[in-house]
């Protein structure tokens, strides 16, 4: 081999590691670029459903939290006539015992543990009929498991029967059938 040939190999190593080396960084930059597109998307999506969610805060308006509990159960996979014809029964720090044309339901916290309403206390009778709980069908309301404005009316509903609490941003209903709480 010759010294050109030598000089004209090491050349062209060096030009392939050159376009390696450009061809690298573009393809860097281009991910930099686009993962900074990405960040700026998720950032107007996320501000986009904060003043969506703002907005139709202004708009609601709960005056009756009952008319809204029915409207909210008639959107829920309830048995037939579970929603109807609503009666606040009894009321407690945090929960509400509804009696229904076909059964009852307990709207509660969910950090609040609802066996104590069915085995009393020393200084209370029990809330709920024996073997409820067991009998009860249970959901947990949320903006997630709901619908998206869920928690804003909850926030109102919820201030109308309990003023002195702070409203919680998701409540557990449990749901048994008249039936079920006589047996």
């Amino acid at each position: 081999m010759s010294e050109e040939t030598i000089v004209l190999a090491g050349l062209l190593i060096a030009g392939f590691a050159l376009l390696g080396a450009l061809i690298t960084l573009g393809n860097a930059r281009q991910a930099r670029a686009i993962r900074e597109v990405g960040e700026v998307l998720h950032e107007w999506a996320i501000r986009h459903i904060q003043l969506s969610r703002a907005t139709a805060a202004q708009a609601i308006r709960i005056e009756d939290p009952m008319a809204w509990l029915q409207e909210a159960l008639a959107r829920l996979p309830l048995p037939d006539g579970m929603a109807q014809l609503l009666i606040p029964e009894r009321q407690g720090r945090g929960w509400i015992l509804f009696r229904g044309s076909a059964g009852r339901l307990l709207l509660i916290r969910p950090e609040l543990d609802p066996a104590p309403l069915e085995r009393g206390s020393r200084f209370a009778a029990p809330v709920l009929p024996r073997g409820a709980l067991r009998k009860a069908r249970v959901l947990e309301l949320s903006p997630v498991t709901a619908w998206p404005t869920f928690d804003l009316e909850l926030v109102q509903a919820w201030r109308k029967w309990f003023p002195e609490e702070r409203p919680p941003d998701r409540v557990r209903l449990l749901v048994w059938s008249e039936e079920a709480s006589h047996g």
